[in-house]
């Protein structure tokens, strides 16, 4: 991945020094990028946090792990000391130059929410523009919690999981951010809110198409002439499953017709069906499925 800029991806882990860090970084929107960033360090005595310069954005932070002594830093005045716990959310607003004194080793995620992708975001809903994202200091939230938990094993497998994975996830907890944190009223959709049947067609026909390619939301939505916001909505909607999850079933199928050609060896099967290796095809073809690709297809001889 290239080096990114701003309160996120290498930047981020260099700020914090991190002993290990690991981001996903998407377009979904128009105009803005979405990113989410995990870091951590291990061993106690950090120290203070280098200044990241000062951008309308915003960083949500989720501890993965206690953090007992910390103290942060807003324009160079102290405006907290204590801890963090494990589980918890916190907010602050980059264009307020924070900074802080890590003397507890740490792991968070920092969710890197940008003022211009939440004006989207609301323009998009037709709801008013958003002021500002607040939450009380070092509260667990079980949503923020459980969105860290599902980009968990993107963050650790980031080229298994595909730019259109990789979008929805951004685009859900940027849409609940400016939800939760930023009091945007999302309106009520009707049971007709969802794709036209030659939309239907169009985003089927090119996900079949180009099956062993890493299509993103906007290239889908594109050709519906929709948002990536919307279009996965819609078509969840229609279809009954996100957009993504509705291309894994279908790679799958493919797989399992490709699987009956016994000179054709697993690796080539993967690759064929837009699958980043045979060790993922491996263990979403089995959780699929139920059985390894190998087994299936001795099943089936």
């Amino acid at each position: 991945m290239k080096p990114a800029k701003g309160a996120y991806g290498d930047g981020l882990a260099k700020y914090f020094r991190a002993d290990a860090s690991s981001h996903l970084v998407t377009s979904a929107l128009r105009k803005s990028k979405l990113a989410v960033t995990r870091v951590r360090r291990d061993t106690p005595g950090h120290g203070m946090t280098s200044r990241l310069p000062s951008e309308p954005a915003f960083s949500v932070l989720l501890q993965l792990r206690d953090s007992p002594k910390r103290e942060l830093f807003i324009g160079g005045r102290s405006v907290y000391r204590g801890g963090y716990g494990a589980r918890t959310t916190s907010i602050v607003d980059l264009e307020q130059e924070p900074t802080a004194n890590l003397e507890s080793p740490f792991d968070v995620i920092h969710f890197y929410v940008s003022r211009a992708a939440l004006n989207e975001i609301s323009d998009e809903q037709g709801a008013p523009r958003i002021g500002t994202l607040t939450c009380e200091r070092g509260v667990f939230n079980p949503t923020v919690w459980h969105l860290g938990q599902a980009l968990l094993p993107a963050l650790e497998h980031p080229e298994e999981i595909g730019a259109m994975y990789a979008d929805h996830l951004l685009i859900a907890t940027h849409t609940y951010f400016a939800v939760a944190f930023g009091g945007m009223r999302l309106p009520s959709y009707s049971r007709r809110g969802g794709l036209a049947p030659w939309q239907v067609r169009c985003a089927t026909d090119l996900m079949i198409e180009r099956l062993g390619e890493d299509l993103s939301l906007s290239d889908i939505a594109h050709v519906c002439g929709l948002s990536p916001n919307y279009f996965a909505r819609a078509f969840k909607q229609s279809v009954g499953s996100p957009p993504h999850r509705w291309l894994l079933l279908q790679r799958v199928l493919r797989a399992k017709s490709l699987l009956r050609d016994v000179d054709r060896s697993l690796s080539d099967i993967a690759a064929a069906c837009g699958f980043a290796d045979q060790s993922h095809f491996t263990r979403v073809f089995t959780s699929i499925v139920g059985a390894s690709p190998g087994a299936w297809r001795k099943q089936v001889q």
